[in-house]
């Protein structure tokens, strides 16, 4: 199964359901590094967790963090992935 990367075809051409089906082959793919699979695994755990860094209660700034935390992970994961592909 060959996979594309959504970076070949711009960030606005893929919709966000196409880019969590993304993430998930990449979870659960057989030669997937398994530094990348911890690191998706931890943004995972990360947002299921009742535990934030800025509480969810504070209007705005509560998902704000978890936006940002969770994307600092996901961007990590797939340039880690992309290095070993190459």
């Amino acid at each position: 199964m060959t996979m594309t990367n959504p970076s070949e075809h711009g960030p606005s051409r893929m919709n966000i359901f196409s880019r969590i089906q993304y993430w998930g082959r990449l979870l659960f793919k057989r030669d997937t590094p398994w530094k990348v699979r911890v690191i998706l695994i931890a943004a995972i755990v990360y947002l299921l967790s009742p535990f934030d860094l800025v509480p969810d209660w504070i209007m705005g700034f509560g998902f704000l963090d978890d936006l940002a935390v969770i994307s600092f992970l996901v961007a990590w994961a797939i340039n880690l992935a992309e290095k070993t592909n190459k």
